[in-house]
């Protein structure tokens, strides 16, 4: 049988759509040459241009169904989060405060219940706040309140706040900040970019060295680098660390504590504050993660987060 008689019985019949895993059409792209009906290729492309609009169409379909539910994960996740954080808060405040023994003495099996207690109670609730944040951002309600304020005094206070898991594995902070004006930010999301930077250093630098933590302008954005010498991320690694539930150099889940959440975070906040986050490494010679946020604010006041819809 002839090419174009083939084709023809195809377009009659609505079926041959495929050879060898290809579209009829496709195949005969090779034959054009020798095809002298010309209606048949006016046919033969009208049905192609048909059947791709019918799996573009699909494909719209296809978009909002996946927009729909990914809304409907986000609430799931922001009102479960929220209904978790009242009750996880109580029982790690009360604990905490047992372990003051302001409500009495402990014995020692009792002060090991109550800090296991303390421990998973604090891990729980850093997951659930992490699934509450992931949740507002990704719905574009990160709600910023930008007011003129210090970086140098906020890095300061969450280091004091940090030094003691420091102190515990011998790291000591080295620290370099410029004579930096005040810069308009958010203080308690900046506040939370800080500490996820320096925690996760603290996490993979190896005991008895430093971490560096340096602040300065840079042509017209306030940086601020927090630079480990752990293992380093790999450089197939690096494009993927910013992702949601990544873990930075391919910690196993029960390696350090963690949800994997809180670089994406980070980068969707900084990013909020129209700036960037970004790491440089190398495997053995530790990670140098920094973010740069402007020095001058372009629209005044409280703003929602654009542009960090995923």
């Amino acid at each position: 049988m002839k090419v174009t008689e083939v084709i023809a019985k195809c377009i009659q019949d609505g079926r041959g759509w495929c050879r060898d895993e290809s579209s009829v059409y496709l195949a005969l792209l090779d034959h054009w040459a020798i095809l002298k009906d010309y209606e048949l290729k006016h046919q033969l492309l009208k049905n192609l241009v048909l059947r791709y609009a019918t799996i573009e169409r699909n494909l719209a379909e296809l978009n909002e169904k996946l927009v729909e539910l990914n809304q409907l994960k986000n609430r799931f996740l922001g009102f479960a989060a929220h209904d978790l954080r009242n009750p996880l808060s109580s029982i790690r405040g009360l604990s905490e405060i047992m372990l003051t023994e302001m409500t009495g003495p402990l014995t020692e099996e009792q002060r090991e219940f109550l800090s296991t207690i303390y421990a998973a109670s604090r891990d729980m609730l850093t997951l659930v706040n992490d699934l509450l944040d992931i949740s507002v951002i990704e719905s574009g309600r990160l709600d910023l309140k930008i007011r003129l304020d210090s970086l140098k005094v906020l890095i300061r206070e969450r280091l004091r706040i940090i030094k003691l898991a420091a102190e515990s594995k011998g790291i000591r902070f080295i620290t370099d900040f410029g004579g930096l004006p005040d810069v308009p930010f958010d203080r308690n999301r900046i506040a939370q970019v800080i500490d996820n930077l320096v925690c996760n250093a603290v996490k993979l630098a190896p005991a008895e060295s430093t971490i560096g933590i340096r602040l300065w302008e840079d042509e017209g954005f306030a940086r601020v680098s927090v630079q480990d010498e752990g293992p380093g991320i790999s450089p197939e690694d690096q494009p993927l660390i910013f992702g949601e539930f990544h873990r930075i150099g391919g910690q196993e889940p029960n390696s350090e504590k963690g949800t994997g959440l809180g670089l994406a975070i980070a980068k969707r906040i900084v990013e909020a504050h129209r700036g960037h986050l970004e790491v440089q490494s190398a495997l053995g010679v530790g990670s140098t993660f920094s973010f740069a946020i402007p020095m001058e604010e372009e629209h005044g006041g409280s703003q929602e987060a654009q542009g960090v819809d995923s």
